[in-house]
């Protein structure tokens, strides 16, 4: 990483620090308004913590496995270029690879506003591991935006290749509640779903979605909004989406 990448990211707050998540590096922000972390292994948000309040992202104590395809769950991890198992292999990691190889960190600054822009890359010509394993040549990028009122992910793919690249892709959010039994998921009423819990029957929410113990639901043609009301950290939680075909609601705490 160049001299001129390191010094804006010091000038921002930030630093570049040695981590024990596969032996790969962490980018850290540290604002007066809130503090960040995002994993170059993966290329995911970790951690965004508001000052004065709980990290807004889930954090598993389970280590997972010590394979390169195994992985600890929680934070804003990457599934792409497909969500769940693929099809063809049974030995391919679930998600897609996004998740599993080294990003590269490219831009480091402000946006016009004065909020806090990183912006990481994942190429395929940069790991033969991933060309075996897809055929179809790549760019991913992501674009991080930080302020005191949130955070923002754009998440872009580049199709190198001169073929047509099939694809599905998810940034799957581990959000931190207090109390998943008292918690409340708001916005999804008279929304139609797919109940992975009970053999993939099509159901309608009516009402809210309370409580959020045991479930594995894709909310089909979601809003662009919904929200989680946390009454024991007395916060509220307001997801937007955008270019999104459905949102999924999942917690395997049963």
């Amino acid at each position: 990483m160049n001299g001129r990448l390191i010094k804006e990211l010091e000038e921002l707050g930030g630093e570049i620090r040695p981590a024990s998540l596969k032996k790969c590096d962490e980018i850290i922000i540290d604002q007066p308004g809130f503090s960040a972390a995002i994993a170059l292994w993966g290329g995911h948000l970790e951690s965004f913590i508001p000052t004065g309040q709980e990290d807004l992202l889930f954090q598993s104590e389970n280590l997972g496995g010590k394979g390169r395809f195994e992985r600890r769950h929680f934070g804003v991890p990457v599934c792409w270029p497909w969500f769940g198992a693929n099809e063809e292999h049974d030995d391919y990691p679930a998600h897609g690879l996004a998740r599993y190889f080294r990003w590269e960190l490219i831009e480091a600054g402000h946006f016009k506003n004065g909020d806090v822009k990183i912006v990481i890359r994942l190429a395929s010509e940069d790991h033969p591991l991933i060309e075996e394993m897809w055929p179809h040549a790549f760019e991913l990028r992501q674009v991080f935006r930080f302020s005191n009122k949130g955070f923002r992910i754009n998440f872009s793919a580049a199709n190198l290749s001169d073929k047509p690249m099939p694809i599905s892709e998810a940034l799957h959010t581990y959000f931190n509640v207090a109390d998943n039994k008292a918690a409340e998921v708001h916005g999804l009423d008279q929304i139609s779903y797919v109940d992975k819990f009970d053999n993939s029957e099509k159901k309608l929410q009516e009402g809210i979605v309370t409580p959020c113990d045991c479930m594995d639901r894709v909310y089909l043609s979601a809003p662009d909004e919904c929200e989680i009301q946390d009454p024991v950290f007395n916060r509220k939680i307001v997801i937007q989406t955008e270019g999104s075909q459905s949102t999924v609601l999942w917690n395997p705490m049963c």
